[in-house]
């Protein structure tokens, strides 16, 4: 699960239970209180600058607001509830702070309530990776931070350095799209269509992904083909098999790109259905993709029967009533 779905996720029963189960701290999960809601702390102001610029300079992370951490057994964990009074309060001051505490800001930072009562509890706050580092924490040191498993650390020149040749990821996904092919004879309200779901690579992030990958499997009766294009020098894309694997690995050319917010099809599933039968069966995918400067993911998505028809048949009457 990455941070940011992990972050959608939590609730006042997960707080609960990082509390009841001494929720270790690690390289991505933090646990603070404060004074007051109003950040008129400068330790609180301090430590703040301080997670956003260790969490933006490393693999992002998440804080959570009201629980106090404790060193049980060398580890920092949670260990208590301490509620935030005046939570809506503390909210506006987290907007607030978030774009003056570190410079750059980090962007897309989030924040998100947690209340228990009127005006009370916790806060979760999301801080991604930032490709756009250094961030320095400011207002009092003027350092830039780095997490190490559980910790926070001031930086090193080389490693200010190193981040200031740091080159922006992709962050790619898998995509899909439901496309009629064609229409079969058949008797009225019971006519047979073809479909492709095509299947993709999406790039959500500001970094080229170059070098692109991607094992998929479909289950049964379906079947992964894949896709071929002209240039004008060559036809579709590279395919190969991993050593211990069945699938056939697809590959792009090596100056192919999946441009930020840009998709890239790379592969089809036929499948037939009846207007008037039952569901076709549901397509479930599992893919892994593989590019420079990321590590591999391992995606998986189901493409319901119901979608299948609803699109393809809703898609054909559609072309239908605009060629009459």
């Amino acid at each position: 699960m990455d941070i940011k779905t992990f972050f959608d996720l939590i609730s006042k029963k997960t707080i609960g239970e990082f509390i009841r189960d001494n929720q270790e701290e690690h390289l991505t999960l933090e646990f603070k209180t404060v004074t007051g809601a109003d950040f008129s702390n400068k330790d609180d102001r301090r430590n703040y600058a301080k997670t956003l610029s260790g969490f933006a300079n490393s693999s992002g992370g998440i804080i959570v607001w009201g629980v106090e951490a404790r060193n049980i057994r060398g580890k920092d964990c949670a260990y208590g509830a301490k509620e935030i009074v005046s939570l809506s309060q503390f909210a506006s001051k987290l907007n607030q702070l978030s774009g003056e505490l570190v410079h750059p800001p980090v962007e897309g930072v989030l924040h998100k309530k947690v209340p228990v009562s009127s005006d009370k509890g916790f806060a979760v706050s999301f801080v991604p990776e930032s490709d756009i580092g250094p961030h320095m924490a400011m207002g009092f040191e003027g350092r830039h931070y780095k997490r190490s498993g559980a910790s926070f650390y001031p930086m090193e020149h080389y490693d200010i350095e190193d981040m200031f040749g740091r080159r922006k990821k992709p962050k790619l996904a898998l995509c899909t799209e439901i496309v009629p092919a064609g229409v079969t004879s058949g008797p009225a309200l019971n006519r047979q269509f073809e479909g492709h779901l095509f299947i993709g690579i999406e790039n959500s992030d500001r970094g080229l992904a170059r070098h692109v990958a991607i094992e998929i499997n479909v289950n049964q009766p379906y079947r992964v083909e894949g896709l071929s294009y002209y240039t004008g020098e060559r036809y579709g894309f590279k395919s190969l098999r991993r050593a211990g694997s069945k699938t056939p690995l697809i590959l792009l050319a090596a100056d192919d790109v999946i441009h930020t917010k840009s998709s890239l099809r790379v592969a089809l599933v036929r499948f037939t259905l009846s207007e008037a039968a039952s569901l076709p069966q549901d397509i479930v995918i599992s893919a892994e993709i593989m590019a420079e400067d990321m590590q591999n993911i391992k995606v998986s998505k189901v493409v319901k029967g119901s979608e299948l028809k609803e699109k393809i048949v809703s898609q054909v009457r559609k072309l239908e009533v605009k060629n009459e």
